[in-house]
């Protein structure tokens, strides 16, 4: 009986010793304000695209509050990976149809995705980042329009 009880609790240790990984190695912290002629600007959504992608490097997404401030964030953990990045910009938005009363209230939002412009495309938005070993926490982004 005692060898059954150590081999279940070897097995219990190989299966639960990868559980509760902190993530992605190598993240940083990447933070900062997105400003438009000057103003922050709220719920937009910022993708940070690899500019050299391989297998190991991950694009990072944030979005902004009202204060137009983001926080980068990587698949699920907070950070960035060191590097050079492509910034692209889209804001959700959503408006209510006031013609449709006989459509519950629920059910009467329209959502789209507002393209903002040249912003949309990383080819042509002309917003690259390089983020350092160290991260980067004062990130100005500045567009207009």
């Amino acid at each position: 009986m005692k060898l059954y009880q150590t081999c279940f609790l070897f097995l219990i240790c190989v299966v639960f010793s990868g559980c509760g990984s902190s993530g992605l190695k190598g993240l940083v912290p990447c933070s900062g304000v997105l400003l438009e002629d000057g103003k922050p600007v709220d719920g937009v959504s910022i993708a940070f695209i690899p500019v050299a992608e391989t297998s190991e490097t991950k694009t990072a997404n944030a979005i902004t509050d009202t204060n137009g401030k983001f926080s980068a964030v990587t698949v699920q953990w907070n950070g960035i990976q060191a590097g050079k990045y492509n910034v692209t910009l889209s804001k959700r938005i959503t408006t209510v149809n006031p013609n449709q009363e006989s459509v519950p209230e629920n059910y009467r939002s329209v959502t789209y995705i507002e393209q903002m412009g040249k912003y949309a495309n990383a080819e042509t938005s002309g917003l690259t980042i390089e983020i350092p070993n160290t991260g980067n926490n004062d990130i100005k982004i500045e567009i207009k329009r």
